[in-house]
């Protein structure tokens, strides 16, 4: 069964954050999340201009993410849903995971069975999420992972992608 990687936004701009978003779609990035929390609707439209069109089908807007297993399911059958954070995050200081192995692998099962066989919403991990541990995120059950701090808070945003990518393999 194949595992997704996505981005989510730096949520503050940056010059050259484009360019470093399109070499991450070039190493295959799945789909990247807008999320520009101090951004209007407009202004998130004239950003998202400043990437190459062959690449725009990939851009989703920021739908939020699920903080239990309860709050899962609440949000329907979208494409793809969050589930955070999975492990302590790196962007927000302080803000630890709930969730065991054995909770997230139990938890996960029971998700499916709740959204049914015909759900073909993806469930992708996010939080705290780097190179050294994304492999687990497979074993339990996840679909894909989005990445914000793994990548953001790293000196060169593009080789710390490819690390987290190399490390799916």
């Amino acid at each position: 069964m194949p595992f997704f990687l996505s981005v989510i936004t730096s949520p503050e701009n940056f010059d050259g954050e484009q360019v470093l978003i399109e070499r991450m779609f070039e190493l295959n990035l799945e789909t990247l999340f807008v999320r520009k929390p101090n951004l209007s609707k407009d202004l998130i439209e004239q950003w998202i201009l400043g990437i190459n069109r062959k690449w725009r089908e990939k851009i989703l807007p920021w739908q939020g993410s699920a903080h239990s297993f309860e709050e899962l399911k609440e949000m329907g059958n979208r494409e793809i849903v969050l589930l955070s954070p999975v492990f302590d995050s790196i962007s927000k200081l302080g803000y630890k995971s709930k969730f065991s192995k054995e909770e997230l692998k139990a938890g996960i099962s029971e998700w499916r069975k709740f959204m049914g066989e015909g759900s073909r919403a993806k469930l992708y991990a996010l939080g705290g999420i780097n190179a050294g541990n994304i492999r687990e995120l497979k074993e339990v059950g996840f679909d894909g992972a989005a990445v914000l701090g793994g990548v953001w808070n790293c000196a060169d945003q593009v080789a710390a992608f490819e690390s987290i990518l190399s490390a799916m393999l």
